[in-house]
């Protein structure tokens, strides 16, 4: 009996899943992300970062960019570079927004691990973030391999809500499509900075603060001037 109960059950979710693709959608597309990232974030200058066309011919028809590598002009850390990328969901959203465990294995790293928290922003308040520490083996130019560390923050943006993992996003794109007939276009922010290596290995954790530390300060820069007003914070 129980058995049965909870097969008609399954059968009742996954059928109301499957409505929520059918029901009318409002016009458009609302997004609250914008694709500009300014060349100046305070203590930041940015400069264009290529996308390359297997990127844009795997994630789909519509889906855009818009990415930059930002290197810090302070004499604390002056040299230290930042990748941001924004991808903006095409007509494909199950195929151009996904997890970014999937996009940083196929580029060599190994995703050690996994830290969910609330990033708070000056006076506007705080929204939810991932951070992921990575590593992989690298060739030097001279031909010697060695191990590359990066922390890689990212978070998801909708119409209004913000969302720190894919299951995160998935809940809400399909609870607002069900509850308010919205049929958003999502955006996947990733913001990327490698660890430096210390000639000294008991420094090692210095280096990592460090980067962290970098990171941070830049995505508290960078969030107000890609945000659109209107966001859900915490």
């Amino acid at each position: 009996m129980t058995t049965s109960r909870l097969a008609i059950l399954l059968g009742v979710v996954t059928l109301g899943m499957g409505a929520v693709h059918l029901l009318p959608k409002s016009p458009g597309q609302p997004t609250g992300i914008t694709l500009y990232i300014p060349s100046e974030l305070f203590d930041w200058t940015g400069r264009d970062a290529e996308v390359s066309k297997k990127e844009i011919d795997t994630l789909g028809k519509g889906t855009e960019f818009a990415r930059k590598v930002f290197r810090n002009t302070t004499t604390g850390a002056r040299g230290y570079e930042v990748l941001v990328s924004i991808v903006l969901s095409g007509h494909d959203m199950a195929n151009s927004i996904h997890r970014p465990e999937r996009c940083l294995t196929a580029q060599g790293w190994n995703v050690l691990n996994s830290t969910e928290f609330v990033m708070q922003l000056p006076k506007r308040g705080g929204f939810p973030i991932t951070r992921l520490k990575n590593n992989r083996v690298i060739k030097t130019g001279g031909g010697e391999q060695v191990q590359q560390s990066a922390f890689t923050y990212y978070w998801f943006v909708g119409e209004r809500a913000i969302a720190a993992s894919h299951w995160g996003r998935w809940f809400t794109d399909n609870r607002d499509r069900l509850l308010r007939g919205v049929n958003q276009r999502w955006a996947f922010i990733t913001v990327t900075g490698i660890i430096p290596s210390a000639k000294d290995p008991n420094l090692q954790g210095e280096m990592e603060k460090l980067a962290d530390r970098q990171i941070r300060m830049l995505i508290e820069e960078l969030a107000p001037q890609i945000h659109k007003d209107g966001l859900s914070y915490q």
